[in-house]
């Protein structure tokens, strides 16, 4: 009994041993940011086939989507399900007192919060006016020339360029970042290569 429980201990300690010094496995940022992502699109609100099916389509879905009169309540489902897990919206903008422009990223989230607060007393109707897209394999940026009003007939508040990036999965479009500057902030007017349709 004595020489059972002698090996007993001896096994058990090399098994321990073992497990003390093998080498743990490094994790694979590739695999677990595949799984965040599936987990996360998952979450997402299911998207209209309709707003998705082409890169027109997305557009015309991502303009129409923010746009309303003060007061009216935008679906923000529908904004949510234009986006990518991971996607990034990115004004730039000149902070007070500075003289450079800066990259403010926010995230679709994000946009929804200050979007709920601002539309509940502010018109805002924004319209693409030119469009350049370039395009490789499912990867496309578009250079979009955007005019905003707070009324849908009143005066002019705001005119520039959205760099959206645009990404197709074989199945949908998606809308992977959005990068945008305006005319008075950037404190020059819209080139006219990118005003013309």
């Amino acid at each position: 009994m004595s020489r059972l429980l002698v090996a007993c201990a001896v096994l058990l300690g090399a098994t321990s041993f073992a497990q003390a010094t093998a080498v743990p496995e490094k994790p694979n940022p590739l695999k677990s940011s595949a799984e965040r992502t599936q987990a996360a699109l998952a979450r997402l609100p299911k998207a209209k086939p309709e707003d998705v099916k082409s890169q027109d389509a997305i557009l015309k879905a991502l303009y129409d989507v923010i746009s309303g009169p003060a007061g009216a309540p935008r679906d923000w489902q529908r904004f949510r399900s234009l986006f990518y897990p991971g996607a990034q919206l990115i004004p730039l903008a000149k902070p007070p007192g500075a003289t450079t422009l800066a990259a403010r990223p926010i995230t679709p989230e994000d946009y929804v919060a200050w979007g709920q607060e601002s539309t509940a007393t502010h018109g805002f109707f924004e319209k693409e006016i030119a469009r350049q897209t370039h395009a490789f394999g499912a990867l496309v940026q578009v250079m979009s020339t955007y005019e905003a009003r707070g009324t849908q007939d009143g005066p002019l508040i705001a005119k520039g360029v959205n760099s959206i990036q645009l990404f197709n999965d074989g199945q949908r479009w998606w809308v992977m970042n959005i990068f945008w500057i305006d005319e008075k902030t950037a404190g020059l007017a819209v080139p006219k290569d990118v005003t013309q349709k």
